[in-house]
């Protein structure tokens, strides 16, 4: 951490709060002011900190500014893809009515920092110790901090990480390719893939139609109730995958063109 940045935190926690957050706010504020046009270059609409590219099918591509929640002066960037699949299928386990127009961290359906998307044998990355030690970036910023410096090192990262890699998993077909090659690369069976990415699966072969694929994965959800039939979280989404009422009575609202 620079040391003027240390020095401010410093006043931060001996109560100089208010006037601190306001100068920072400012900075922060400078560095969307220079991102929204960029990014609305890039087909990406804005919402606070947030940029939204909604695809055809209606998939949504996010790129998240997330600042540090306990007020220190440092954000870091997610990029997410929310899928309306998903989101449609599991409306009643989140107690929603219907999918979001405008996700919000926490929605998504495949995410990643930014900086994970790096190649590990990056420069930035291996010049930066922070970040090869700890695999995670945040940016720090103060009164100091040359904004439009700034800009140039994430907006860089955004073209050249953030959005081939929404591009790559933006559609439902992408999303099963990627857990796929995912689980091909890393693991040996389904028991190693992770619960989430498991379940995602399932219902995406099971709205595409791809029964074959999905009867595979549910032979597996059967001897995980085998071996522990107290399971109620795998038999009550085996029960919802064996249903044979039509998924798309559920209501949903029709894509909306997003405002700038």
């Amino acid at each position: 951490m620079p040391k003027n940045i240390l020095q401010n935190t410093y006043l931060y926690l001996l109560g100089y709060r208010d006037n601190l957050s306001l100068m920072y706010a400012e900075i922060f504020n400078q560095l969307m002011k220079l991102m929204r046009p960029f990014m609305k270059a890039q087909g990406f609409t804005s919402r606070g900190n947030n940029f939204y590219k909604r695809h055809p099918e209606g998939n949504i591509g996010i790129i998240n500014f997330q600042k540090n929640r306990d007020g220190f002066p440092r954000f870091t960037v997610n990029v997410g893809i929310y899928s309306v699949v998903l989101a449609k299928y599991f409306l009643a386990e989140f107690n929603q009515k219907t999918v979001k127009e405008y996700p919000s961290l926490g929605d998504y359906h495949w995410e990643s920092r930014i900086v994970s998307l790096v190649p590990v044998q990056n420069p930035a990355r291996q010049g930066d110790e922070d970040w090869r030690k700890f695999g995670d970036k945040w940016w720090w910023y103060d009164d100091s901090t040359n904004v439009e410096q700034l800009f140039k090192e994430i907006s860089r990262l955004i073209m050249d990480f953030g959005i081939p890699a929404i591009e790559q998993r933006i559609t439902d077909k992408q999303l099963i390719e990627d857990i796929l090659s995912y689980k091909t690369k890393n693991l040996e069976s389904w028991e190693e893939l992770h619960w989430l990415l498991l379940k995602n699966l399932s219902v995406l072969y099971k709205t595409s139609g791809e029964i074959e694929q999905l009867e595979s994965i549910m032979r597996h959800f059967k001897k995980v109730l085998e071996k522990d039939p107290s399971d109620k979280v795998v038999k009550r989404h085996l029960d919802k995958l064996r249903e044979t009422r039509d998924e798309q009575s559920i209501p949903i609202n029709p894509p909306k063109k997003m405002k700038p």
